[in-house]
């Protein structure tokens, strides 16, 4: 009698089952990428392939709508964020702020875990990754301020089968189902030519954030890259100068650069590739000669622009980015699905003095 009803609920659990896309794809025999394609009728696929998809679709019982039901039911998932930690009012903090503030509306049963390094220091970030490793988790959610470090770390992650997603920004060619952030390259380049709109620039000053003393902790690389990238195919003769300055030691930054102007008199541009154009504001008010472009709407950075020391702020919602990534990567986590898209290209939006009212975060 208990060999029957075993045998009973497993011919009925086998029965009640609800079909993935990964069922219909193997039951199609194409990829699941394809059936994508065919349930939202985007991109190329033959009539064949469409009716065998379809087909397959009918015969499994196959409904978006009935693996959205089964989303609210799933049991609770344990998503680690291995961020930078922050200050108040920083960049990483809205990022904080807005995953925090989302995991309990986005009608997913979410247990966010905190692990938190300092971005000055790449064996504060091993020993965080350490530390979440030894903590039983559905997916990690992080960020790539140590390129190296960030490589062997997530491929720990493929070796343990810990699905991940970056957030802000990423490492290419790695395992990560999913991306949010801004196309960071084409970031740069935006930043450039919004530097450069007033004419021909003889020389400009990019100013870096003094991370660790071997400037191994580099976030914005690929923005900074699509920055040069552009001054160097439209003003090849144009020199990029870089200076490091310290945000622990915000006394020293002005003196800084007012060394480099007295050793470059006819720089008129200067621009970051980070979210601390603040910094340099002092030294700004003092040279309204000098045009600026940085990045993010931190209320700092925006008091520099409003004041006329910055000319334009490179953005978007940051608190956006948090909820989305949120939202895109616990559904994976649920469906057992990589989301349809990896990655996910959010707007920037372009600041100026005159148009700063009314942009909310």
């Amino acid at each position: 009698m208990h060999a029957f009803f075993a045998k009973f609920a497993a011919l009925m659990s086998e029965n009640f089952k609800i079909p993935t896309v990964f069922d219909i794809a193997r039951e199609a025999g194409v990829s699941r990428g394809t059936v994508d394609r065919v349930i939202h009728r985007r991109g190329r696929f033959s009539a064949e392939t469409e009716k065998r998809v379809r087909d397959a679709i009918k015969r499994l019982g196959y409904s978006a709508n009935l693996n959205a039901a089964k989303l609210a039911s799933r049991k609770p998932r344990r998503i680690a964020c291995l961020l930078p930690s922050f200050k108040e009012g920083e960049y990483w903090d809205y990022i904080n702020r807005g995953l925090v503030e989302s995991a309990g509306t986005l009608g997913f049963n979410l247990d966010l875990q905190m692990f938190l390094y300092d971005q000055t220091s790449s064996d504060s970030f091993k020993e965080c990754s350490s530390m979440l490793l030894d903590t039983p988790v559905d997916g990690v959610l992080l960020n790539a301020v140590f390129k190296d470090e960030v490589v062997e770390f997530s491929r720990e992650l493929d070796e343990r089968g810990i699905p991940y997603a970056f957030i802000d920004n990423n490492v290419e060619g790695l395992g990560n189902v999913l991306y949010v952030g801004f196309d960071v390259y084409r970031g740069g380049e935006l930043a450039a030519f919004l530097l450069t709109m007033s004419g021909k620039p003889e020389e400009i000053l990019l100013v870096r954030i003094l991370r660790d003393k071997d400037h191994r902790g580099d976030p914005n690389r690929v923005r900074r890259q699509g920055f040069l990238d552009y001054i160097g195919k439209n003003f090849p003769e144009t020199v990029v100068h870089t200076v490091f300055i310290d945000p622990n030691a915000p006394e020293g930054i002005t003196p800084t650069l007012e060394a480099f102007l007295s050793e470059h008199p006819h720089v008129r541009h200067l621009a970051t590739t980070n979210s601390r154009i603040h910094l340099a504001a002092p030294f700004l008010a003092a040279h309204p000669d000098i045009h600026a472009v940085g990045f993010d709407d931190l209320e700092k950075n925006v008091k520099a622009l409003k004041a006329g020391y910055v000319d334009f702020l490179v953005t978007h919602h940051i608190m956006d980015i948090s909820r989305e990534c949120l939202r895109l990567f616990a559904e994976s986590l649920s469906t057992g699905e990589p989301p349809a898209q990896r990655n996910h290209y959010v707007h920037l939006d372009i600041l100026h003095r005159l148009n700063i009212d009314g942009y909310e975060r």
